[in-house]
């Protein structure tokens, strides 16, 4: 009896109310006249989710604009509260970018690096400022001390973070990333009660990120220049000699346990895919390396981590660091800075050292890989070049700049030294000539150095520079993750570009070396995460039908080429309607509306088709919305009578009764309670129970809010908090109750209100 479909209605008009109601929620506030029309929304939607949620992910493609978006979401907490600083964590190679791109638009920041992050160096914490994250991927492992530093210190605060390419090499990824400002439990109303829990398990819980996650709209990509591989650009055969080479590493027995054995013979074999210098210096950092262990044993003491970087050298650091420390075993403590490596085969001393020989020799040899991008270059196009290794870079250098025809002279760029051929020169001027327009002419060169058209760069330059002028860009080396690819191609494939299109070509790894190496299967593998979280065209039906649902309302819905009393009718409107398809069924849309407090409704739309199975997924509903739109348009609207009418509720009432069992679900669901916090409310139970023998009403009061908090989701920083508390002292824990984050209030109950119901009928 409450099921109230509403009056008669063009079916093209409550089509586009039920698409109308699938739409992400966006907060309707005056927005900076610079941003692009195809920021907007996103801008809206990002506003939508940090007052909702605490947190939202801008993932929008590289070259977009994301910049702009968050600048313009900072205006806009800077009217709000004008005396709190809105303050960025970015990259200390980006910070000037930064800097300069918010001086132009007048927008006030405090900008913070990265890297004093990882120190702790943050400003004090205050409850309302806007936090903006850009590169948030790199904020995406909770075992770091950058992780942690971060998680404590956002702790309550808004946060936008900004990254294109959030999955890295786990679904996990994007999670970690979003609870560094969003409860576990954020998105329990919309069927996730468990965001960890969604990404491990339950992938299908995924389809409301789309409330946390904005993607951008496909307008945006069509402003950008057009991304065109090249296949078989990079093909190249490996010589004899090298196949030699390889024989030889599969050869070394370099450590006793397998796992490390394996990781250091794959770096060896990517450093010779590289490059023989990049070869060369490998192996003698490995030889050095051996001879400290073998000296090490000598004297009976563990060769420690610590000890190796003291021997070595930070400005030798060995390639291998980050693969040995997954393998060290803790000596004291765990957390303890002591630790000894893996028992290394020094053994091996004599056969790195005539490899080390052999790949000298390689020098004055052919490259066949570097001739082929020699042969690539000589065309004059602008050219980014992406290697992994410094040595590969001046490799390059000196091999392009003997090549005939020549392409003029190499530019090149490793971390904080840069120059044009020999010639040192500043990075930012070097970067300058592949960048647009104005700033590209802004970079002088000496008067005798002629303009490059080719830069060199290890993946120093792969983050976040503006280098549209550049019209091709070349994967020397491979990655080992498809976030990187994007990162790189993202450069020259940006908003501003000089070409209308950028040539990507890759450098694959011959056989002999791939199938040791498996780069381009990882690479597969990786590169095919992002579609299942939603955020690539392959997973568009996740969520992102949703988001693209809303830039063409009502628009979509009018006939094509109609008149303007046609897209008038398209406008939504509440109701019932009856038209002719292919397949009968109906199409019914409905909100559960809260009875209290302020959340926003929860709208879905659902087909019934003819058997009474009900369909909520994105393709099947986005095709039946265009074809009532399309019978509309043609045929026109069929009469709705009383038959039509009790047709119509009873398709509704399945839809309803699914919808209210799942809301009566979500006000007990609840992702699992981590120990600490299964302690702690353990702990807060038998306080609660002694301040109830006290009639202690204050102290009953304080526990039970601290007991709802305990009991609910967490942000990353959150659950330090409750772990910290776990293990305090009783009169110590209840001096700080009172300071606990306030918890969320359960969900209300709700009511059902219809939408409109569209009836489809064949013949």
């Amino acid at each position: 009896m409450a099921l109230d479909p509403g009056p008669a209605a063009p079916a093209g008009a409550v089509a586009a109310a039920l698409a109308r109601a699938l739409a992400l929620p966006e907060r309707d506030v005056p927005l900076a006249e610079w941003l692009r029309p195809a920021q907007r929304r996103p801008a809206r939607r990002v506003l939508a989710a940090l007052e909702r949620h605490g947190g939202a992910l801008l993932a929008a493609p590289v070259g977009s604009g994301k910049t702009y978006v968050a600048l313009a979401v900072a205006t806009v907490y800077a009217r709000r509260w004008p005396r709190v600083p809105v303050v960025c964590l970015v990259p200390a190679a980006l910070a000037p970018q930064w800097r300069r791109v918010a001086e132009a638009l007048g927008v006030e920041l405090v900008l913070v690096s990265h890297e004093r992050a990882s120190r702790g160096r943050l400003p004090p914490a205050t409850r309302r400022g806007l936090v903006v994250v850009d590169e948030s991927h790199r904020f995406r492992n909770p075992l770091t001390r950058r992780y942690a530093h971060v998680a404590r210190w956002l702790a309550g605060r808004p946060t936008l973070f900004l990254s294109a390419t959030p999955v890295v090499n786990r679904l996990g990824d994007l999670a970690a990333q979003l609870r560094l400002a969003v409860r576990d439990d954020a998105l329990r109303a919309y069927g996730t009660p468990s965001l960890a829990a969604a990404f491990a398990d339950a992938p299908g819980a995924l389809a409301a990120l789309g409330h946390l996650v904005v993607a951008g709209e496909d307008e945006q990509a069509g402003a950008l220049p057009m991304r065109r591989p090249r296949d078989g650009a990079g093909d190249w055969t490996l010589p004899p000699a090298w196949e030699a080479l390889i024989a030889e590493v599969g050869r070394l027995h370099l450590a006793d346990a397998p796992p490390v054995a394996a990781l250091l013979r794959g770096s060896l074999l990517r450093a010779l895919a590289s490059s023989p210098a990049a070869f060369a210096a490998a192996l003698r950092r490995y030889q050095r390396l051996l001879e400290h262990a073998r000296d090490a044993r000598a004297a009976g003491r563990p060769l420690g981590r610590l000890a190796l970087r003291r021997l070595v050298g930070d400005s030798d650091q060995l390639l291998l660091w980050p693969l040995l420390d997954a393998t060290l075993t803790p000596t004291r403590a765990p957390g303890h800075a002591h630790a000894c490596a893996p028992e290394l085969a020094v053994d091996d001393l004599p056969r790195v050292a005539a490899l080390a020989r052999a790949a000298d020799a390689l020098r004055g040899a052919a490259d066949p890989k570097a001739a082929r991008l020699a042969a690539l270059v000589a065309d004059g196009r602008p050219t980014l070049v992406f290697t992994w290794a410094r040595e590969t870079v001046r490799w390059l250098r000196d091999r392009l700049a003997e090549t005939a025809p020549s392409p003029g002279p190499i530019a090149w760029c490793t971390g904080a030294r840069a120059g044009v051929g020999t010639l040192p020169l500043e990075r930012a001027a070097v970067l300058g000539w592949f960048a647009p327009g104005r700033a590209r002419r802004a970079a002088r060169l000496p008067d005798d150095v002629r303009t490059p058209r080719v830069l060199v760069a290890t993946d120093v330059a792969a983050e976040g520079l503006d280098l549209q002028h550049a019209g091709r860009v070349v994967h020397y080396d491979l990655p080992w993750t498809a976030t990187r690819l994007a990162q790189r191609e993202g450069r020259a494939v940006r908003l501003g570009s000089a070409h209308p299109s950028v040539e990507v070509v890759c450098f694959t790894p011959p056989e002999p070396l791939e199938r040791r190496l498996r780069q381009c299967a990882i690479l597969a593998g990786k590169a095919a995460l992002p579609g299942a979280a939603g955020l690539d065209e392959r997973g568009r039906w996740l969520w992102r039908w949703r988001e693209e649902l809303a830039a063409h309302v009502p628009a979509a819905h009018a006939s094509p080429g109609g008149s303007a009393a046609d897209a008038a009718e398209a406008e939504p409107v509440r109701g019932i309607a009856r038209v002719r398809g292919r397949a009968a069924g109906a199409l019914v849309g409905l909100e559960l509306v809260p009875l209290e407090g302020e959340p926003a409704p929860v709208a879905r739309v659902a087909w019934v088709d003819a058997d009474g199975r009900t369909h909520e997924d994105g393709a099947t509903i986005v095709a039946r919305l265009a074809e009532v739109a399309r019978a509309a348009a043609d045929a026109g609207a069929l009469p709705v009578d009383d038959v039509a009418r009790r047709r119509a509720l009873a398709a509704a009432r399945e839809v309803t009764r699914a919808a209210l069992r799942e809301a009566a679900a979500a006000l007990w669901a609840g992702g699992p309670l981590a120990p600490a916090a299964r302690q702690l409310a353990a702990r807060l139970d038998r306080l609660a129970r002694g301040a109830a023998r006290a009639r202690d009403a204050r102290l009953l009061a304080a526990v039970d809010r601290a007991l709802r908090f305990v009991a609910g989701g967490h942000t990353a920083g959150e659950a330090q908090l409750v772990e910290a508390l776990a293990a305090l002292p009783e009169r110590e824990l209840v001096r700080r109750l009172a300071a606990l984050p306030a918890p969320d209030p359960p969900p209300p109950p709700c009511a059902v209100r219809l939408l409109g119901v569209v009836l489809v009928e064949t013949g």
